[in-house]
């Protein structure tokens, strides 16, 4: 699954052209934007299954949006919409070849890492990135086989500072040097690497560094 998601960070910078659509998380009974896309990667794995044709293998042309839920710290898809002529603010549901209607949904079990879901309004023109906005705070959550193991609720400064401290625990192990030397493989220069895996330091981390060691 992290290759899918190197795949889809690497692309999205030639793209910024196309029109991003997020997927949906619903906690605590209120529904956020969230940027992480878990059903890629089932759909590779069950091609047959996937509602759309996706054109050009990007996020951005994936043709749906997914619906998640957190119900008793599991992760769950709750539905897959698919958009009316390509209209986004008509969507209908598209998920009957993927968990019958009288199901709660599909539980998230191949779903491992860190993850971010920014509260309360998006600020693209603070962020100046079209994929990624600024928000007033956030809700972080590290997930194992779909189930939370740990939270935190974060104002822009502390994640800022959460993010940094990731990055220190990450740029000096193994993994970030397996991982930027991946990315040279890719269209990115090396000027940029750094700064790619800075911004996207809570998938690449996968775990949050703060909790202490069991």
């Amino acid at each position: 699954m992290k290759y899918f998601y190197l795949l889809f960070f690497c692309c999205v910078q030639t793209l910024m052209a196309q029109t991003y659509h997020p997927d949906k998380i619903d906690i605590n009974g209120v529904t956020y934007d969230y940027r992480y896309h878990h059903m890629e990667p089932y759909f590779n794995y069950y091609p047959e299954k996937r509602p759309v044709v996706n054109k050009d293998s990007t996020i951005l042309s994936r043709g749906y949006v997914a619906e998640y839920i957190l119900i008793d710290q599991q992760l769950y898809l709750r539905a897959i919409k698919t958009p009316i002529e390509g209209d986004y603010k008509l969507l209908v549901s598209n998920s009957k070849n993927i968990f019958a209607d009288e199901q709660a949904g599909l539980k998230m079990y191949w779903v491992d890492g860190l993850f971010d879901v920014g509260l309360g309004s998006p600020n693209f023109a603070q962020s100046k990135d079209s994929l990624n906005p600024i928000y007033d705070s956030y809700y972080i959550f590290e997930l194992k086989r779909g189930m939370v193991k740990s939270t935190n609720i974060f104002n822009y400064k502390q994640y800022k500072s959460f993010k940094d401290y990731q990055w220190e625990r990450f740029r000096y192990g193994e993994e970030y040097t397996k991982l930027y030397n991946k990315l040279l493989q890719t269209t990115m220069e090396p000027i940029d690497i750094q700064l790619h895996i800075y911004n996207h330091i809570l998938f690449y981390s996968k775990r949050n560094f703060l909790k202490k060691p069991v």
